[in-house]
């Protein structure tokens, strides 16, 4: 499940509503900044955010954790509402071979 949060090209087949979704750069060996937009229910306009992303394996367990920044060659685009991550994350629980629990937590303002 990880690895699959991590793949951006795997992401775009499992979700259904990103329109983009690409690496701006690598920071450290466990951080990132990057841009992801999406679509919207009508009558709203679709929504895109650049965020700053960390993450941190502890074993079985992992924690993917993101917040919203701003990037010089990544201003608002007109063609899109640009939301705020304030806290947006995941975390994973292994709890066996071949099983975990996730828990998503999201505190965003998706602008309108």
């Amino acid at each position: 499940l990880y690895d699959v949060l991590h793949d951006i090209e795997y992401r775009k087949k499992w979700d259904t509503n990103v329109i983009e979704t690409f690496d701006i750069g690598r920071l450290t060996a466990n951080s990132d900044v990057g841009y992801y937009a999406w679509r919207c229910p009508k009558p709203l306009k679709n929504r895109d955010v650049v965020t700053l992303r960390s993450w941190l394996p502890m074993g079985s367990d992992y924690i993917i954790m993101n917040y919203s920044v701003k990037h010089p060659k990544y201003p608002p685009r007109k063609d899109m509402v640009r939301a705020v991550s304030i806290q947006t994350g995941y975390l994973i629980e292994g709890t066996g071979a071949k099983s975990c629990t996730i828990t998503y937590l999201a505190q965003v303002d998706p602008k309108g």
